[in-house]
């Protein structure tokens, strides 16, 4: 009876611990799968329609800086047509970089990922070396423990950071549901919405 008791307290609190410890583990993940941009893997942990709704204007200041950087002059005719019917796709600019991919190269540099022109010559969204991502600070929001925060940075761009939410989408699942991407914050961790913080660093 005893070892059965033990046995039962034990698989209690593996279970609690799992609970608990699930979005630890989730932003553990993303960190090494941004390391080895795997894309797919990172895709798997993101809402992606919710991140597109939740853009912030930082993120979406950035990512429009983004697409601006890559313009090139309209040359031709098919350019200045082009140039020319944007705005009217304005508003869907910034979500098309809200891929896979780009969520990818968020989380590894700490910057939007590069635009690649339709009219242009667009760049690889990798430079030659990007560095390497590691988590800021992460914690619970407000003890609720269905909502994650987490501040990951790169260590060639000291000050700047993406702050991703997290929601709790089944007992050890976990989704970004938000992102937003401060180049120019202090490397302080949470954002104002955020409790308090556990600093970890893995190299």
């Amino acid at each position: 009876m005893r070892n059965i008791l033990s046995l039962l307290l034990l698989i209690a609190v593996l279970v609690i611990g799992a609970y608990w410890g699930s979005p630890y583990y989730t932003v553990w993940r993303l960190e090494q799968a941004a390391k080895a941009q795997d894309a797919h893997a990172v895709a798997g942990v993101v809402d992606f329609p919710a991140v597109r709704a939740n853009l912030s204007p930082s993120l979406t200041a950035a990512l429009q800086a983004a697409m601006d950087a890559e313009k090139t002059k309209p040359h031709s005719l098919l350019d200045r047509i082009g140039m020319a019917i944007a705005p009217l796709f304005q508003g869907k600019r910034a979500d098309a970089l809200v891929t896979p991919e780009g969520v990818t190269v968020m989380l590894k540099t700490a910057a939007p990922p590069r635009y690649a022109n339709p009219f242009g010559q667009g760049r690889s969204p990798d430079s030659a070396n990007p560095g390497e991502p590691y988590t800021i600070s992460q914690d619970y929001i407000d003890n609720d423990l269905d909502q994650f925060h987490a501040a990951i940075g790169n260590r060639l761009k000291p000050g700047a950071e993406v702050r991703i939410k997290l929601l709790r989408r089944g007992f050890l699942t976990w989704k970004i549901t938000s992102i937003d991407l401060d180049q120019n914050a202090p490397i302080s961790g949470a954002a104002t919405t955020t409790s308090s913080t556990t600093t970890t660093t893995s190299n």
